[in-house]
């Protein structure tokens, strides 16, 4: 690949052009960012769609960097850790342990930085392209950790490596297949949301580990751990705490969130589907 610096030269052109006005991806960030964000003026609302597009179009480049190399390169370019030891503390309760991410910048690399200090099973979208897809899962599974597609099946052997006291890796912002979610408020509407490290957590006891990257001002990456508090084996709290603290994340730096996915595709009365025919 060629060097970043010239890649991201390339996207603030595509920027200044204003050519991102006419994907889909800006039309649908727009309508997220103006739901999470009410207060924001038109202005404000516009300059978050278009740097967060700048940043998801640049994160694209990190998971293409990441796939195929090793560790220490794909590491590498993660300059900031806060709680790095976190993960073998909990890794190491023989309780199993959740490991929760939200899409922030790249997944994969992400992923990859897991995989390198503990064995995992994870969950994953399958890829459309063939070829692709068992290039990716392959890189998915180095050091002996396991990808299983996202599904019914996937659930239930991420269900089984818990009870095994090992520990699992999924993203937890995204709308679930039917039937394995409920409506949970999340930015003051209802949204389809997973409802999985709930119940794992709840019916295990193993610790919740959250894992998000960010950007900055100064063009570096810093991966942030965070346990999750023990309202998640609350059966009174926990349905709630999960997407309070994914707003949280989001909140840390707007503009590294993928909003340019159909977080409130399924709604129910009173609203319809704010995406129409985007």
């Amino acid at each position: 690949m060629f060097p970043k610096n010239i890649f991201t030269y390339l996207v603030d052109l595509y920027i200044y052009l204003r050519l991102y006005r006419f994907s889909s991806s800006y039309k649908i960030t727009k309508v997220n960012i103006e739901i999470a964000y009410p207060d924001l003026n038109k202005y404000d609302v516009e300059l978050t769609s278009k740097l967060s597009i700048r940043e998801s179009i640049i994160s694209g480049y990190e998971t293409i960097y990441t796939w195929g190399r090793n560790d220490h390169h794909s590491n590498s370019k993660i300059f900031k850790i806060t709680n790095n030891f976190l993960l073998d503390k909990l890794n190491d309760n023989d309780k199993g342990l959740i490991n929760v991410a939200i899409h922030n910048r790249s997944v994969d690399m992400l992923l990859k930085f897991i995989n390198s200090k503990i064995t995992t099973v994870s969950l994953y979208k399958k890829l459309k392209i063939k070829s692709l897809e068992k290039f990716v899962k392959k890189d998915r599974e180095s050091n002996g950790s396991v990808s299983v597609e996202t599904s019914i099946g996937g659930v239930r052997k991420i269900i089984q490596a818990l009870r095994m006291k090992k520990a699992i890796c999924f993203a937890a912002d995204q709308v679930p297949q039917r039937g394995l979610g409920e409506y949970i408020n999340f930015y003051n509407r209802e949204a389809y949301t997973t409802t999985l490290v709930q119940s794992l957590a709840l019916k295990t006891q193993a610790p919740v580990l959250y894992f998000y990257l960010n950007s900055n001002k100064d063009n570096f990456l810093s991966l942030t751990l965070k346990q999750c508090s023990n309202d998640i084996y609350d059966d009174s709290k926990h349905k709630l705490l999960l997407n309070k603290d994914i707003e949280k994340m989001i909140n840390a730096r707007p503009i590294d969130y993928s909003w340019e996915y159909k977080r409130f595709k399924r709604s129910r009365h009173p609203y319809k589907d704010p995406y129409g025919s985007i």
